[in-house]
């Protein structure tokens, strides 16, 4: 009825040192089909090349851009409490995550751009995962709420919504396969790309299609429509994403 997991890892760089993480986790099955879990762990997250020595570039208007070769890398404290469902086909997960990063790596948003560590940031909140099973039909729903800040200044970090979820939806038949999704992401806080003033990014919903039919044991035929609707939106403030988007392939396995 119970279960303990031990991850041990360590990182050697040759500019930032040994880094050492773990995580220990604990899990009790108290009743038929259900389990409750409990872990604690920490990260380790360096500075990429371009994060430290991307080369200055003068945008114009008084606008540039240099890495930050005095950046520290990311170091976190994570904990979560769970609570889970399993029968039959039919999986239920509850986690309630709080996640405390120290020198979190983040654009400046100022007319000179460069990242910058964050003294200390927090990221808590709850996750719901649903996955059912139903002879040929396959349902997932997923959804998190969460609550990002900079703990020195009670600002919440910027381009990371609220909440946001998934629901999709697969059905088989034959050798047809075709799926559904529907996501969803509620606002979100950026800076305006010019002024660097506050604005709030609005929340969307994309619907994605896929279909595939098997032609035999090692071709198949697939076509996939990425944002049906061709939804207008953005995740950083200036830059919108793609809009209806059509794949035709061929997979050979």
């Amino acid at each position: 009825a119970q279960q303990v997991q031990l991850n041990l890892r360590q990182d050697r760089y040759s500019d930032f040192g040994t880094a050492n993480t773990g995580l220990l986790g604990y899990g009790l099955a108290f009743a038929d089909n259900w389990r409750a879990t409990a872990s604690v762990s920490n990260a380790f997250k360096a500075p990429t090349f371009n994060d430290m020595f991307y080369p200055f570039v003068d945008y114009g208007f008084g606008f540039s851009y240099a890495g930050n070769p005095n950046l520290k890398p990311e170091r976190s404290r994570d904990n979560e409490l769970g609570l889970h469902y399993a029968n039959e086909g039919q999986h239920l997960d509850v986690v309630y995550f709080d996640n405390r990063i120290r020198n979190l790596i983040v654009y400046n948003n100022q007319a000179s751009g460069t990242m910058i560590n964050l003294d200390e940031a927090r990221i808590d909140g709850m996750e719901l995962a649903y996955n059912g099973q139903f002879g040929d039909t396959a349902l997932k729903l997923a959804a998190t709420r969460q609550n990002s800040r900079d703990t020195t200044t009670g600002k919440i970090l910027l381009r990371r919504a609220k909440q946001h979820a998934s629901l999709a939806l697969t059905q088989r038949a034959g050798a047809w396969e075709a799926s559904g999704e529907l996501r969803h992401s509620g606002a979100r806080q950026d800076a305006d790309i010019n002024t660097f003033a506050p604005v709030t990014l609005p929340g969307y919903q994309v619907i994605n299609l896929n279909a595939r039919y098997q032609m035999d044991n090692n071709l198949s035929a697939v076509v996939r429509v990425d944002n049906l609707l061709n939804k207008d939106y953005m995740l950083v403030h200036g830059y919108s994403n793609a809009g209806r988007t059509v794949f035709v392939g061929l997979n050979y396995r």
